[in-house]
């Protein structure tokens, strides 16, 4: 089997194992507890905060067979399918590569077609600010009068880029940059589990060069972790 970066091997799978951003995460407990979800959000905030972490957890949390106080079983088919990345129900876009209005016609084409299974059919288009002017034109009718069975979820770097009647018609939920402590703890944690040995100091050089950010802290890691073996292998 392929070696599993440590950025992938611990990402979160429910809400439970978030790295804070409560005021997110609860937020959207609350809604799906309610029976209130938007039916368009927008997660915005500094790369590596776990915007489309939670985008993911979202959509497997509304389309979960046997969800848990609102969070996803992750022991069902649909939530098997979506953590391999492979249910029908799931579209994401990487508007990286896919940005012409052409791409979003066909979107606008396809949201009028049910779900296979669950109760939504749900999109999640990253780095959204990239879609040219006529995208988001053409994007902007379909997110007005959306199908009742269809959940637009966007993620950003860059909201500032994001024209207004798109974002008037979308929750707002705002990522923050972990502070040091929550990083150090982080990557405490996922080194005793992984057995390997650190120095607390160590760990605090590696949580200042991240940022802020856990996915560039555990990529530190694993960069680390490949030296020392090199070092090691060295006749």
């Amino acid at each position: 089997m392929a070696y599993q970066v440590i950025a992938r091997k611990f990402r979160p799978q429910s809400f439970n194992e978030f790295v804070r951003q409560e005021h997110v995460t609860q937020t959207l407990i609350n809604a799906l507890a309610s029976d209130r979800f938007p039916h368009a959000l927008l997660l915005t905030g500094p790369r590596g905060t776990g915007k489309t972490t939670t985008a993911r957890i979202i959509a497997k949390t509304l389309i979960c067979s046997n969800s848990q106080d609102n969070h996803p079983c992750n022991e069902c088919q649909n939530c098997v399918d979506v953590n391999e990345g492979r249910h029908l129900d799931i579209i994401e876009i990487d508007v990286a590569s896919n940005n012409g209005v052409d791409h979003i016609r066909e979107l606008r084409d396809t949201v009028g077609y049910m779900h296979t299974s669950g109760k939504y059919k749900i999109y999640i288009i990253d780095e959204v600010h990239m879609l040219s002017t006529s995208a988001f034109n053409a994007l902007l009718k379909t997110l007005e009068e959306p199908p009742e069975h269809v959940v637009f979820i966007f993620a950003t770097t860059e909201v500032q880029k994001i024209p207004a009647t798109i974002l008037s018609r979308c929750q707002r939920f705002d990522f923050r940059n972990h502070t040091l402590n929550d990083l150090k703890n982080h990557l405490a944690k996922i080194c005793t589990q992984e057995s390997i040995e650190y120095d607390e100091s160590a760990v605090w050089l590696i949580d200042k060069q991240a940022k802020g950010t856990i996915r560039d802290s555990l990529t530190l890691l694993d960069q680390i972790l490949l030296v020392i073996k090199n070092f090691l292998w060295m006749p």
